[in-house]
């Protein structure tokens, strides 16, 4: 495989995943996921109605909203199994299951400090049905950004991620599902294609997820990753055919060259919200007239319709459905 990579070999490091979760926390967490699945909102409850409350500097991307006909829903993600069975680092994925629709918005609040949901509890059927209700179009929101900091989002280091064979699966897990669903999503798209397909990753981290895409057809898939992480960068030259350390806010690929973008960055603790909406404009710049921009990841995506739309995107898709669950997924075209 060809790269614009450096090939020195960084020194030897050794990647902390840091202390497991504290016991009595995972023992909280799964209290919570049984409550929801019995509908057991007695935690939630307040003298005035029922509230979902984070600290902005705690777990504030486990409340989400949706709209399904004239109303909006309320909800609350619990503990992943990623990390229960398998050891992820972290505590949520992006899956959503019915269990975690709590009930109808009453009213919604943020603080310096913490972010409030005031809702209405529903029983099991409705809960059920409003899970059903979501389609292709609807958008799941996370509208609190996590913050390190009072006042400042959680984003990634400036110099990008270590990387070791270790973390390379690590860094895998949280998006096995997402890479299921998308090489379903795209076979007959990529088979049908007349010619060679460019498929850009401006944020490869590892270079599973483009080389995974590519093994659709790789005849015919060409790949170009990108990494801020020289040793991100480096990792993945394996993996795919050019391979570029460099930031997104200058893409590696000509304009209007991309078949296909695959975002994995704009994302609650990669970059903050200002970032991502900064961004955006020149990896569709990237992007040939008709061509796809693919929104995902493991945790929330920071941008939404509106943003795409101002972009010069058309929004085809914002939710997958597989198995028993549903996660954030923007299928969006370039308008030329």
């Amino acid at each position: 495989m060809n790269s614009d990579a450096a090939t020195t070999t960084a020194p030897e490091q050794q990647w902390d995943p840091g202390d497991p979760l504290d016991t009595a926390f995972v023992d909280g967490e799964l209290a919570i996921r049984e409550e929801l699945r019995r509908g057991d909102f007695t935690r939630w409850q307040r003298p005035g109605g029922h509230e979902l409350r984070e600290r902005l500097t705690d777990l504030p991307e486990r409340l989400f909203l949706f709209q399904a006909g004239d109303r909006w829903y309320a909800g609350c993600k619990t503990i992943s199994d990623y990390v229960l069975d398998q050891g992820m680092p972290g505590v949520f994925c992006s899956r959503v299951y019915w269990y975690n629709v709590v009930g109808t918005v009453t009213s919604v609040r943020t603080s310096d400090a913490d972010a409030r949901i005031v809702f209405r509890p529903l029983d099991e059927a409705g809960r059920r049905a409003a899970f059903e209700a979501i389609t292709p179009l609807t958008e799941i929101v996370h509208p609190f950004a996590k913050q390190r900091d009072p006042g400042r989002e959680k984003t990634s280091p400036p110099d990008g991620w270590l990387v070791t064979e270790d973390r390379a699966a690590f860094l895998g897990l949280g998006e096995d599902h997402i890479r299921r669903y998308t090489r379903k999503r795209f076979g007959a798209w990529t088979a049908a294609a007349a010619e060679d397909v460019l498929a850009y990753d401006p944020a490869c981290s590892t270079g599973q997820f483009l080389s995974e895409f590519a093994a659709l057809d790789p005849d015919r898939i060409r790949t170009v990753g990108q990494d801020l992480s020289r040793q991100m960068a480096d990792y993945a030259t394996a993996r795919l055919e050019r391979v570029v350390c460099g930031d997104a806010m200058s893409p590696a690929v000509e304009p209007g060259s991309v078949d296909i973008l695959f975002s994995r960055f704009l994302n609650s603790e990669v970059v903050s919200t200002a970032q991502a909406r900064s961004i955006l404009p020149g990896l569709v710049r990237t992007l040939r007239p008709g061509g796809t921009m693919v929104l995902l990841g493991h945790s929330p995506v920071l941008l939404d319709t509106l943003d795409l739309e101002s972009a010069g995107l058309r929004v085809r898709q914002s939710v997958a459905r597989q198995d028993d669950y549903l996660f954030q997924y923007y299928v969006c075209e370039h308008g030329g």
